[in-house]
């Protein structure tokens, strides 16, 4: 198989390659070296974990990387910030990648929840291995950059979508707001960290500047996010059996 990468490199000499082909697909790295040595295994993994969810893909052989193209990022990529841009971001999508990709979410989710739904009660405030975060703050981080994702799918001038989105947020979350009203439990206040507006609007929490954003990336990155904490709740539940 032959790939083409886009690799970003962080002030500490972190590096991550993206493969252009397969959206999510992805390998880390001490050095932009090790990074791209690591990506025949990525490749291989990514390719498996297709198979199982049903795509017709052989396996992918001698992988060949054709270009590399290297950015350098000021993000922490060490704690997950990853903000490179790359030519075949800004370019257009060939469409079998793009529904792969929207494909791929689907199946990146579904592992997720397969983890989390049947967990016993005290799951929830359980601290993931390799995370300061627990399974509960886990799944509110995921919700936020959903939306997060789904707002830097929008140009500018997209009011109409933008009020879509909006309508279907409320749909969505007013009955399950209306049955936890319902539940005694709730009675008791929970304390949760205030929410405090970064002054850049397009900063994520942690993150600083502005960062260049297209359709494809939000879609690879949107892939990769779910992938990336899925395995988290992976090494939770080996580290229980």
């Amino acid at each position: 198989m032959k790939v083409n990468l886009g690799v970003e490199v962080d002030p500490k000499g972190q590096a991550m390659a993206w493969v252009a082909e397969l959206p999510g697909c992805y390998a880390r790295g001490r050095t932009a070296r090790e990074a791209v040595e690591k990506i025949s295994l990525a490749v291989d993994e990514y390719c498996v974990w297709l198979r199982a969810h049903g795509e017709e893909m052989g396996p992918p052989g001698t992988v060949e990387v054709a270009n590399v193209e290297t950015v350098q990022v000021e993000s922490d990529l060490g704690q997950g910030l990853s903000s490179g841009l790359f030519s075949f971001d800004r370019s257009p999508v060939e469409a079998g990648v793009a529904a792969l990709a929207l494909r791929a979410s689907s199946y990146a989710r579904a592992d997720l929840m397969s983890l989390v739904v049947g967990l016993g009660p005290t799951a929830p405030s359980e601290p993931l291995e390799g995370t300061a975060r627990t399974l509960a703050q886990t799944l509110d981080h995921m919700v936020v950059t959903d939306l997060w994702y789904a707002i830097r799918l929008l140009p500018p001038n997209a009011l109409e979508e933008r009020a879509y989105l909006l309508s279907a947020i409320r749909d969505a979350c007013l009955p399950a707001m209306a049955e936890w009203a319902d539940e005694s439990a709730h009675v008791d206040p929970y304390t949760y960290p205030s929410l405090a507006l970064d002054q850049d609007a397009e900063a994520l929490p942690g993150e600083t500047g502005k960062e260049g954003w297209t359709g494809y990336k939000v879609l690879r990155r949107y892939v990769w996010h779910d992938r990336l904490h899925y395995r988290a709740l992976m090494r939770r539940t080996r580290a229980k059996t």
